[in-house]
């Protein structure tokens, strides 16, 4: 038969001897030109360049988040020696209310 034996430039390029066929599409319609890339390449930029901005803004507010934390455990821990210092004024009080009532009896 005619063409047996040969390879041909399209589809099924196999090499005599050789167990593995490939297929290789023709690559001139695939490759996408310079100025598509260089968009791609300029939308991945913009994209990748808000993300960054994005994230530098969220590692911002972290960082106030966690100082407002900060500052609500230290008001917490204020508040809390406060009240402690005014139940112990107030059982002193009860005391002394206490004493005053027996010497009145």
């Amino acid at each position: 038969m005619e063409g047996e034996g040969q390879t041909s430039d399209r589809g099924n390029n196999h090499i005599p001897g050789d167990d593995t066929t490939k297929e290789v599409p023709p690559t001139s319609s695939k490759v996408p030109s310079d100025g598509i890339l260089e968009e791609s390449v300029s939308q991945m930029t913009t994209m990748l360049s808000n993300i960054i901005e994005h994230h530098g803004r969220e590692n911002q507010r972290l960082a106030s988040l966690e100082e407002d934390l900060a500052h609500a455990k230290l008001e917490k821990e204020k508040l809390k020696a406060t009240i402690e210092a005014l139940e112990k004024e107030k059982s002193e009080m009860n005391a002394k209310v206490a004493l005053m009532e027996k010497k009145d009896l």
